[in-house]
């Protein structure tokens, strides 16, 4: 279906998503602050970090208004503590301390436009002012390229924007407008369920905690490899167990969780995704990890001997492990085109000149539930056809007899589409069940219920563990640096050779 390239600046991306699921949400509990509450991790992480604290009848008020003095003070005291402290010390009362200290700053700015003054403090906030505010305190980057800039095998895809996804843009002003463009573009504001912004409309404390919750990681980039912390990380096989021992580890913000599980992993481990950054909001790290495939073992075992001196370079380059290696390489190249420097075809003709129809088994549901075998025939190229077959019969022999609906491979999808369909390089298996979803939009199918619905694709299952055998990357954690479906781009129906 639509392909992505990974994030074109990964490291960068992982940050947006704090791993909310994996968070231990601890400290006071509020009478009206349930655990089902949609913002309840996002308060409990503020809390935790010292940005929000609750009212001083005891509740959280999670629906009340936010107020100007109360929301400067949330901004000054996840980004700058040290500034607003200073102001308490010298005397200024809480509200005004959060003023003073955005004004020294620069989150409040001489002749600003903002309706903000010592004065007006306990005034409610509107949407689009919190906006302006957030905006400012992100770095200079191009979030729009990013996050959103990627090819397509939809021709007709455009990245979207504020303008076109919100159904309210033409209220707002060119200032405001400015500002909740950047933060779409960062995935930190996404519309409401009824696709309007409400930019003038007050702010409740829920809605503004869970926009500075999104913002913060990104935010906290200015610190990386600056500040450091200490963090516990543990280490899961793909059942959810306990790999080894947590380890407790000194890390530097913004430091790669994937890169740090692969460093103290066991022998032949590898980390299943590309994790997420260390930030201060967190303590405890979770990273599911996987033995090592037979050709990651095989290029191991190669690679010391060519460092030995046992095997030359061109040995080394030419052995068949990099059929089975993931992602793209001269050897699949060479297999598929006969040309190292070839990456796909140029035309349809061209391309349907190398495809073939296979047939092979596979395990369909009746209309009782219960699976019985069948077979499905499909195109795919005919330089790896053969191994096509052998994936399938593995699948099919599997004790899991994953059940199969719908099922696609070789399809042109236009001259100027660069994904892997139209090489015949690239499967797609039960569409509705194992949805295409882009920052938390889907764009194809309905739904993704691993473990509870028998067509979708478990991270843990036989259909990726068998595929990823054989070299193929699959688009559920191919190019998203965590499993959240909120950010980053999953496409849990693809299965790709060259990993596109």
């Amino acid at each position: 279906m639509k392909l992505f390239q990974r994030f074109c600046c990964a490291v960068l991306c992982a940050a947006l998503s704090l791993p909310l699921g994996a968070f231990a949400a601890e400290g006071p509990q509020y009478p009206d602050l349930s655990q089902d509450h949609w913002a309840y991790k996002d308060i409990t992480q503020a809390v935790n970090l010292g940005i929000l604290k609750g009212m001083e009848d005891g509740r959280m008020a999670p629906e009340d208004t936010l107020t100007w003095g109360q929301y400067l003070v949330m901004l000054v005291r996840a980004v700058y503590p040290e500034a607003y402290d200073l102001q308490l010390k010298m005397g200024a009362a809480w509200d005004h301390a959060g003023y003073d200290a955005a004004i020294e700053m620069g989150l409040l700015q001489e002749n600003d436009f903002l309706p903000v003054s010592d004065l007006s403090l306990s005034q409610p906030i509107l949407r689009q002012d919190a906006a302006v505010l957030l905006n400012r305190l992100l770095l200079d980057f191009d979030y729009k390229e990013m996050f959103w800039s990627a090819p397509s095998d939809d021709e007709n895809w455009e990245i979207p924007t504020a303008a076109a996804s919100l159904s309210d843009w033409d209220t707002l002003d060119k200032n405001h407008q400015e500002a909740v463009s950047r933060l779409f573009e960062a995935v930190i504001v996404k519309g409401r369920t009824d696709g309007t912004f409400g930019g003038q409309e007050t702010i409740k404390r829920a809605d503004g905690t869970a926009l500075l919750m999104r913002a913060l990681p990104l935010v906290e980039m200015r610190l990386w490899g600056i500040e450091s912390k200490t963090i516990t990380l543990r280490l899961l096989d793909q059942d959810g167990g306990l790999l080894v021992e947590d380890k407790i580890i000194p890390a530097e913000l913004g430091a790669s969780t994937a890169e740090l599980a692969d460093l103290y992993a066991p022998k032949h481990y590898a980390s299943m995704d590309g994790g997420v950054t260390v930030t201060r909001a967190q303590d405890l790290y979770s990273v599911t990890m996987r033995p090592f495939t037979q050709a990651e073992l095989d290029e191991e075992s190669y690679y010391e001997q060519l460092t030995a001196g046992q095997v030359t370079q061109e040995e080394y380059d030419t052995q068949n492990f990099w059929l089975r290696k993931l992602g793209e390489n001269d050897q699949k190249k060479l297999l598929l085109y006969g040309n190292a420097s070839q990456r796909r075809y140029a035309n349809r003709q061209e391309a349907e000149q190398h495809m073939t129809t296979i047939t092979v088994p596979m395990w369909r549901i009746d209309k009782s539930g219960n699976k019985y075998a069948s077979e499905g025939s499909f195109l795919i190229n005919a330089a790896i056809a053969q191994d096509v077959v052998a994936i399938f019969t593995e699948i099919f022999n599997d004790p899991e007899q994953f059940p199969f609906r719908d099922l696609g491979g070789y399809g042109w999808r236009g001259d100027k589409a660069t994904g892997e369909h139209n090489c015949g390089t690239a499967i797609d298996i039960n569409w509705n069940e194992n949805y295409q979803i882009r920052n938390g939009r889907i764009q194809t199918g309905s739904l993704w219920q691993p473990g509870s619905n028998p067509y979708s694709i478990s991270p843990g299952g036989s259909v990726v563990r068998i595929f990823r055998e054989h070299g193929w990357s699959w688009g559920g954690d191919a190019w998203a640096d965590n499993s959240d479906d909120s950010y980053g781009y999953h496409d849990y129906m693809h299965f790709s050779y060259m990993g596109w």
